[in-house]
């Protein structure tokens, strides 16, 4: 798969099958992750990979009650194979920004690979402190987001996206 379809073909997607992902892929994906560009090159993250499935049930857990998506899924992150959680300098100025284009490039890698996956931000900030706690997080560390990993139950269909005629805009805004 190449880019341009990783980014066609990613999904949300939040009902796994608990299909075992190698650690091969996991470091694979994290690779993608470290390899994202950074303000000034400072590179202020750290990413953690859970696989143990208590520890995986444990921050599901944390989470609401699910809620309808407008897709088969639950929320519920049935069958979850893998979370990782993207760790960034507090103090950057830019950890936002910089922990986000990790995370995106982790996600197309995922999807590259054959993996589905899911950016759990909204969630997470509630129980942030727990689970730093849990993954031992140090406390000038923040967690910017949790990644949940694994085999889709079934591939979402795509959602719909504004067109690209209606987004891009030439030398001013309403450019044609």
């Amino acid at each position: 798969m190449d880019l341009f379809e990783a980014i066609h073909a990613r999904r949300t997607i939040r009902t796994f099958t608990g299909k075992k992902i190698p650690k091969s892929d996991l470091e694979k994906i994290v690779d993608a992750g470290r390899l994202a560009p950074s303000a000034r090159n400072r590179q202020i993250w750290d990413f953690v990979v859970i696989t143990e499935k208590a520890v995986l049930h444990q921050i599901v857990s944390h989470f609401k009650p699910p809620r309808k998506y407008d897709t088969f899924e639950d929320g519920k992150f049935d069958g979850i194979s893998a979370i990782i959680a993207v760790i960034v300098e507090g103090s950057s100025k830019y950890w936002i920004e910089d922990g986000s284009a990790a995370a995106q490039n982790m996600l197309l890698a995922a999807r590259d690979l054959g993996w589905g996956s899911c950016w759990i931000e909204g969630q997470m900030r509630p129980h942030e402190d727990d689970f730093r706690e849990l993954l031992q997080v140090p406390k000038e560390k923040r967690i910017l987001l949790l990644a949940a990993l694994g085999e889709p139950v079934k591939w979402s269909p795509p959602p719909p996206k504004r067109p690209l005629s209606e987004v891009l805009h030439w030398e001013k805004y309403g450019g044609l």
